[in-house]
């Protein structure tokens, strides 16, 4: 059985360690080995301190069986379009991969922001992660970049909110 709560700052270690498992298990092939074999739990960790005190984002983390932190997702406020959504960031730790930890966080993350627009930018060649956020009714929106720490294309995705939305499609929190 996994258990949601927001994240704190004790969470940190855990939380680098899911991202960079994470990275090191899923991403291979779609962004460059050295990219990868450069992250070190320690920057990542600092990095990740200074988003968990963004006032305008909330951090979710999944637990699993022994209290153990299995996945995160980290969502709130867009700051590109007010008034809408934003999805920055969901990685699940290897071990619980297939589980239904992705479904059940991106599922509160939806919940959490009811009747608008939800946005990310996921990796163009990310196809486990696409159809993830498929399913959950996002759609490619067109727009493109290249972050330079990534050096792979992403793409943006909309999910609409309001009158018409796939709310009733959303995954099911598990």
């Amino acid at each position: 059985m996994t258990a949601y709560r927001e994240a704190v700052a004790d969470d940190l270690p855990a939380m680098a360690d899911i991202f960079v498992a994470a990275w090191r298990s899923g991403y291979r092939g779609v962004v460059p080995d050295e990219v990868i074999d450069a992250l070190d739990a320690d920057t990542v960790a600092a990095d990740l301190a200074a988003r968990l005190d963004d006032p305008g984002l909330t951090t979710v983390l999944a637990v699993g069986a022994g209290g153990r932190p299995v996945g995160f997702v980290r969502y709130g406020d867009d700051a590109d379009h007010p008034g809408e959504g934003y999805l920055a960031a969901l990685y699940v730790h290897p071990a619980a991969s297939g589980a239904g930890v992705g479904r059940g966080l991106l599922g509160r993350a939806i919940d959490a922001m009811p009747g608008v627009d939800v946005r990310l930018w996921v990796f163009e060649d990310n196809d486990r992660a696409r159809a993830l956020y498929e399913r959950a009714g996002f759609r490619p929106e067109g727009a493109r970049l290249t972050d330079p720490r990534w050096r792979t294309p992403q793409a943006r995705y909309l999910r609409p909110g309001g009158p018409g939305s796939p709310e009733g499609d959303a995954p099911a929190p598990s």
